[in-house]
């Protein structure tokens, strides 16, 4: 599949979006990928590519966390705790992109978008999936008011210390997304409306 990337789409990013010949391997296969995976080339993966060889380290850190064959928590539990922390951060593309992912995973597409929107506001989420977005909320808003009672309800969950470490990887990363897409007021993409 071809991938096109032109040299300036002021329509998806505020700053340049690199050709694709001007990324290193590695980002163009990731490109590449995504866009065989999805049909599309997502405009998050286009604007960020101007980090090159930094961005290709993040995708890998980033992209395993929300495979839904890889991962200590079930993938639902990922989709929660990536929504939400787009929400709590304001962020309008990851929050309409995983909307899109979390109703897939819940199979349900309304509960995936009003939990995008306001997950306190949702009261068919399972106990589990409150306790995770309430978490998420948490971490994302007041790190350092996350206390040893937060994790112990967690455990209370049957989550171990690896998946509760897990569950703070995806939160952070998505923090750390969610402030690119942001900076670079990257557009959503059309296939989250249609």
């Amino acid at each position: 599949m071809s991938v096109d990337l032109p040299e300036r789409t002021a329509t998806i990013s505020r700053l340049r979006v690199p050709g694709l010949e001007e990324l290193p391997p590695k980002l163009q296969h990731q490109i590449e990928s995504i866009t065989q995976q999805l049909g599309y080339t997502p405009n998050w993966i286009r604007a960020i590519a101007l980090g090159g060889a930094h961005t290709a380290r993040f995708n890998e850190y980033l992209l395993p966390l929300l495979d839904p064959n890889q991962g200590l928590l079930p993938y639902a539990d990922r989709e929660i705790l990536a929504t939400v922390t787009s929400a709590e951060n304001g962020c309008s593309y990851c929050r309409l992109n995983h909307a899109g992912s979390l109703g897939e995973a819940l199979g349900d597409s309304k509960l995936g978008t009003r939990v995008a929107i306001d997950f306190k506001e949702v009261r068919e989420l399972s106990p589990r999936h409150r306790t995770l977005a309430e978490f998420a909320a948490k971490l994302t808003n007041h790190p350092g008011e996350v206390s040893d009672a937060d994790i112990e309800t967690l455990r209370e969950l049957g989550l171990d210390d690896e998946q509760i470490f897990e569950a703070v990887h995806v939160i952070s990363v998505f923090a750390a997304a969610n402030r690119f897409t942001i900076f670079l007021q990257v557009t959503p993409d059309d296939a989250f409306f249609g």
